[in-house]
């Protein structure tokens, strides 16, 4: 999917609550869409900042507990890297 895909369905889909959201997140993932994708879809669909967005998605109880590691580990790299290049 593209990123104007993502955005169109985050537009269009209305959740009536947090288990559609959750079941929706699952569905692209089963598409295949990257966790930076299924935050896009949040920010969109909850009209919310991109920070935001992040946390809502992790919050959602559609990730293992070794995909939350994964995640959270390359935050930290890229958080790391993003100072090292400021100093």
């Amino acid at each position: 999917m593209t990123l104007d895909d993502i955005k169109l369905e985050a537009l269009q889909f209305k959740a009536q609550n947090n288990q559609e959201l959750c079941n929706k997140i699952i569905e692209l993932k089963n598409k295949k869409v990257s966790f930076l994708g299924c935050i896009y879809f949040i920010q969109h669909n909850q009209q919310v900042s991109l920070a935001e967005a992040r946390k809502l998605t992790l919050e959602l109880e559609v990730w293992s507990p070794e995909e939350k590691n994964n995640i959270e580990t390359y935050h930290q790299l890229m958080i790391s890297e993003f100072k090292e290049d400021k100093e």
